[in-house]
């Protein structure tokens, strides 16, 4: 996904609230590069960083994120819930979905050990914990 279609499925799951769209519109990037950072740090142990050539920040819309595809949906669902984290009491009920959907993806990084133990398509390496296999 480029950050063009998170931005997009932001929108669709916040169900284009007209009244919000001006409110996250700008800060929406930010929003995307901050569940960037978090998936990356869990992926690779780097920070998105403007100097970094391997993790920069999403700027452009036709920018696409330096992860496997499976994690992109989950910077969706965390701009969602900064989207709806400020509002009332009903749409930070409403977010805790998607917040709760981008934390199992972090767990799921997390607990197959990054960019080490999980192959592109999130399924766990095997024997990455072995130290020595006879042979």
């Amino acid at each position: 996904m480029t950050l063009g279609e998170i931005k997009e499925q932001v929108m669709f799951q916040t169900n284009n609230d007209a009244e919000d769209v001006g409110d996250f519109l700008p800060s929406l990037t930010d929003y995307v590069n901050e569940g960037y950072d978090l998936l990356v740090y869990a992926y690779d142990h780097q920070h998105v960083d403007e100097m970094s050539s391997e993790y920069p920040p999403l700027d452009m819309d036709a920018d696409e994120p330096a992860l496997p595809g499976w994690t992109h949906r989950a910077l969706a669902d965390w701009a969602t819930w900064l989207v709806y984290r400020n509002g009332n009491p009903q749409k930070q009920q409403r977010g805790m979905q998607f917040k709760f959907s981008f934390e199992s993806v972090l767990a799921r990084i997390a607990d197959g050990g990054g960019a080490d133990g999980l192959n592109e398509d999130g399924t766990q390496k095997r024997y990455r914990n072995f130290i020595n296999i006879p042979v």
